[in-house]
């Protein structure tokens, strides 16, 4: 199958962290080795951040778009990615967005 989206909705969530580590490489792997566009929904911001280029941020009901956050670390990413000082910062400023929006 080579669909032009890949719509993943929170597909490591039942997942054990080991498990997790495993199917996010053999999802960025997938990624390289395709470029198929996919949209993966997380209420896992450290996984939102490593799989993506983009973090789409969405408020409470009634969903609205909050922010866009670029994050465009090279690929493959690894283990060293989430603790480089761009990853970081990205995902302090998502969880500052996601804390803002949940106390209003």
């Amino acid at each position: 199958v080579e669909p032009e989206i890949l719509f993943l909705d929170e597909p490591f969530s039942a997942l054990d962290y080991e498990m997790t580590l495993f199917m996010r490489e053999q999802l960025q792997r997938v990624f390289v080795e395709t470029a198929t566009t996919m949209v993966l929904v997380s209420h896992d911001l450290e996984e939102a951040v490593y799989l993506s280029d983009y973090v789409l941020l969405l408020s409470r009901h009634p969903a609205r778009v909050v922010e866009l956050v670029p994050y465009d670390a090279p690929r493959p990413r690894t283990d060293k990615t989430m603790s480089e000082p761009d990853f970081v910062a990205t995902k302090a400023h998502c969880l500052k967005l996601f804390q803002r929006e949940v106390h209003r």
